[in-house]
């Protein structure tokens, strides 16, 4: 369960930085495209975007199992560098990245875990290969618009051109809300052919989080910092 949930919260802080770094690249090489508005469109909400709440979906669909492992939840982001996810479905679970620190806590069980796992970047470094400068960024995908209508949203394909990237992952595709400049949907497939896909519906924009809402208390019975 824990692997899997990281690895939505890797796909979350991954899409907030690529609004930054690869989008502000397309510009710079298509100025007159369609892509290119798109993008465009994306980084200046990417730039005014403080917090959010949404609900999430994640469907995991592997080779190994015949039926897809499903979770549900709450998201409460703060551009400040703290990420708290909720999981309801099909257990509780707490997770939260904070200070460079991530704590998993088990409310069935009463029991927690704390790692360091250092800022947003160096976990797409170390899982995704990005996180690089504007000139690599544009070296190591191919950024296409799938579609060109926004009658149900636009899509963005990214394909690894890269050996490294592209030895785990097959594509990366970005579904987004023409009206809120928002991600809606992140699919990805790996080489191996698992696919997860990750639904966002986006509650709240910009408005204050709930007071203590990237605190979590811990079980007196555990002596860990929280």
């Amino acid at each position: 369960m824990f692997g899997q949930t990281f690895a939505l919260m890797v796909m979350i802080l991954y899409l907030l930085l690529l609004c930054g770094q690869v989008f502000a690249s397309e510009k710079q090489s298509e100025p007159e495209s369609e892509l290119s508005r798109v993008l465009e469109c994306i980084k200046k909400k990417e730039k005014t975007l403080k917090t959010f709440t949404a609900t999430f979906r994640q469907i995991k669909k592997t080779y190994l199992l015949n039926e897809p492992l499903t979770s549900e939840g709450l998201i409460y982001f703060d551009s400040s560098g703290k990420l708290l996810m909720k999981v309801t479905s099909p257990s509780p679970l707490l997770i939260l990245f904070k200070n460079s620190s991530l704590l998993v806590y088990y409310p069935e069980i009463a029991k927690a875990e704390k790692r360091y796992i250092g800022n947003a970047e160096s976990i797409f470094k170390e899982y995704f290969g990005i996180a690089q400068p504007v000139e690599a960024l544009k070296q190591q995908y191919d950024i296409q618009l799938s579609s060109e209508t926004h009658s149900d949203g636009y899509v963005l394909k990214m394909i690894p051109k890269i050996k490294d990237i592209a030895k785990h992952i097959d594509r990366i595709e970005v579904f987004v809300n023409p009206e809120t400049w928002l991600p809606e949907r992140i699919f990805f497939t790996e080489v191996k052919g698992d696919r997860t896909e990750l639904w966002l519906q986006f509650t709240a924009v910009n408005q204050p989080l709930p007071p203590g809402i990237f605190s979590i208390i811990l079980p007196v019975t555990d002596d860990r910092d929280r």
